[in-house]
């Protein structure tokens, strides 16, 4: 992976990528961190989530159905730049409203059982 640094980014692939991406809510998909113990865990979910939806974008809207176009310099070329993404980069960029959010829901789902 390429270690230079851009616009505060791993490098120009990851802060290219958050540009395009850079839309992420997980407030409706907080379901998905429920059985997570602390913002390892938290931060290991959103990598992962963001790392699917951007290859699921780039198979289902980049690559041609032409067999010449998906599998030749192109593809090899775009295949080279997704594989310097840095995803966890791209992840800590959320985590914190995650583990804020999901510590609030937490906190109400106490203050429930408890009555308050």
């Amino acid at each position: 992976m390429n270690t230079l640094k851009y616009n505060g980014w791993t490098n120009y692939e990851t802060w290219l990528c958050n540009m395009w991406f850079d839309n992420f809510d997980f407030t409706d998909m907080m379901d998905m961190f429920d059985q997570c113990e602390d913002n390892c865990d938290v931060l290991d979910i959103i990598e992962n989530y963001i790392k699917e939806h951007v290859e699921e974008y780039v198979e289902t809207y980049l690559q041609p159905n032409d067999y010449r176009s998906s599998h030749g310099f192109m593809h090899d070329m775009l295949n080279a730049a997704i594989s310097e993404i840095d995803w966890r980069d791209i992840a800590e960029h959320y985590v914190d409203d995650v583990v804020d959010e999901l510590e609030l829901i937490r906190d109400d789902a106490k203050s429930e059982l408890m009555g308050v």
